[in-house]
């Protein structure tokens, strides 16, 4: 298959209007679609930058347009085509091996805070990423993190009567508890001393 550069202009706008996206998508397509039916050069390269083929441009420029807020600028492709918009991890918070504060920090500063939970036989979490919430202050972003769990352990909890495989009390009363010290330690101030006594 060739890539969408050698198209025609009537091959594109077959290939961009047979490209059926999802709702989120919608803006970017039409703006691709718009860019090849006036024949706005500039704007037409500018998409087609982003990969050979509909489905790829379309993800590596929503991509590439998020990751500015947390001021990425290179686009830099994997081995398929794709850009990632996964951030370094700065710092892993663990309440527990399954449950943890993943905090990914961006090259101009910002943070994104994602989490990876587990109640019993239920669970979820994600890599922080150029899609989550931009974070300006570490310690933001450390209360983001705690949130997170403390609206996640609070609907486990409304489940554990119905679900109490996937939901287990026990467990998400440990990891309430867990979570409590690790706020503690994280968020409360702290009392300095100016002289260590022995």
């Amino acid at each position: 298959m060739k890539p969408i550069q050698e198209y025609t202009k009537q091959e594109k706008l077959a290939e961009i209007l047979e490209y059926r996206p999802s709702r989120i998508e919608r803006a970017t397509v039409l703006r691709y679609l718009l860019a090849v039916r006036r024949d706005n050069a500039d704007e037409v390269k500018y998409f087609e930058s982003f990969g050979r083929d509909v489905r790829h441009i379309i993800a590596n420029v929503r991509t590439y347009e998020h990751g500015q807020l947390f001021g990425y600028t290179d686009k830099q492709f994997n081995e398929y085509g794709w850009l990632n918009g996964m951030l370094p991890i700065v710092e892993c918070i663990e309440l527990d091996i399954l449950n943890m504060i993943h905090i990914g920090q961006s090259i101009n500063g910002t943070y994104a805070v994602t989490i990876d939970w587990s109640t019993g036989g239920a669970g979820g979490g994600s890599f922080p990423s150029v899609w989550d919430e931009p974070i300006a202050d570490y310690k933001d972003a450390v209360r983001n993190g705690i949130e997170q769990f403390e609206r996640q352990y609070a609907y486990a909890m409304t489940r554990t009567a119905v679900d109490s495989c996937n939901y287990n009390a026990r467990k998400i009363r440990k990891l309430i508890t867990k979570l409590a010290e690790i706020k503690r330690q994280y968020l409360e101030p702290k009392q300095l001393s100016l002289f260590d006594f022995v």
